[in-house]
């Protein structure tokens, strides 16, 4: 089996910084929604994102079979890679989904967890869901580990060290840098054809959800907000419910990523429906304001862990159910007469 040659992995993300203050300006955070959910912490994703984009080439020289360029980072492939291993939630679920089992060797944690991944019975049925170490990744002799910028660059580095290629996905923010992973997954592991029929699923899935949401939801104004954390721009909600055709009152009150914020804040936005996340998808999280809109008409909506953690092909899950939540808060707002004063307990 050919070997794959790193001539140069560049590895970003320094040690965690706590989060940004939240002063609203876009260029000054990063954040992606789900990552909020698998405990990343705010700066590292603002240091990991800024040069997410990737250039993908076929050379077809010097026994260079592809490569793939872009933040400073040139990853230079021999062959197809046969032994595959992957340290993030996002590419488990994509290569359970389009690569061969027998070439995936090792997956991370989180895809075994039904809590975090709807791909977690595949896993489990794979056997070959590990750990975040590098001796355990080391132990499995990959010739390719897909990795995210925000993952611990120590870790990383160690990798590189014993050089083990390392294909490094920087952006989860929006559905377009989802589908982008998704292509660039496919790229590396030369499943083009399984890449791009995952993107065309997906993209049917968001498209129905749009179609049903149609224009009874468009305007609606919105926060996502549980333990006192909001979602801002450059985060999936926010692409999500933008998509959708209603306002994410974070991310137009200029918040990025998923800043703190008082409950009074949200009751003085006083949103048409309030999302929340909990692991039990029919709760609905403690900590959410009354004295809101969403409130008085009970559009309040606990989001499913798993569709919080989504940074995968499974997003297209977040996007049906925040559509058919976004029509169901639509239909009580008419049949409350709908105008600003038609909750109970709003001024």
């Amino acid at each position: 089996m050919p070997v794959l040659r790193a001539f140069a992995v560049a590895l970003l993300v320094g040690a965690c910084a706590g989060p940004s203050d939240g002063d609203g300006a876009e260029g000054d955070a990063a954040s992606v929604a789900s990552l909020a959910a698998l405990g990343v912490e705010h700066a590292d994703y603002l240091d990991s994102v800024a040069d997410g984009e990737l250039e993908l080439v076929e050379p077809g020289r010097d026994d260079v079979w592809r490569e793939i360029r872009g933040g400073g980072r040139v990853l230079r492939l021999e062959a197809p890679p046969e032994r595959i291993a992957s340290r993030t939630l996002a590419t488990d679920e994509i290569l359970l989904e389009i690569a061969e089992p027998d070439r995936i060797v090792l997956l991370s944690p989180f895809a075994g967890d039904p809590a975090f991944s709807p791909s977690a019975d595949a896993a489990r049925r794979l056997g070959r869901v590990g750990g975040f170490s590098t001796e355990e990744i080391l132990a499995v002799s990959p010739d390719l580990v897909f990795a995210a910028g925000f993952n611990s660059q120590e870790a990383l580095a160690q990798l590189e060290a014993a050089d083990v290629p390392v294909l490094v996905l920087d952006d989860h923010e929006s559905l377009a840098a989802i589908e982008s992973n998704i292509r660039v997954v496919g790229f590396a592991i030369g499943r083009d054809r399984e890449a791009e029929r995952l993107v065309e699923e997906m993209r049917t899935r968001l498209e129905e959800a749009r179609e049903r949401a149609g224009a009874r939801t468009s305007g609606l104004r919105v926060v996502h907000y549980s333990g006192g954390v909001v979602l801002g721009r450059r985060t999936v909600f926010d692409d999500a419910i933008r998509y959708l055709g209603a306002v994410n009152l974070a991310g137009e009150n200029g918040l990025v990523g998923w800043p703190r914020i008082s409950a009074e804040q949200v009751v003085l936005w006083n949103p048409d429906v309030i999302f929340t996340d909990s692991y039990v998808g029919d709760d609905a999280a403690v900590g959410v304001p009354d004295g809101t809109r969403a409130a008085g008409l009970g559009n309040v909506v606990s989001l499913d862990g798993r569709d919080m953690a989504a940074i995968s092909h499974h997003v297209a899950g977040l996007v049906d159910r925040l559509a058919d939540a976004l029509v169901r808060a639509a239909e009580r707002i008419e049949a409350a007469g709908g105008g600003d004063d038609a909750a109970a307990g709003t001024e």
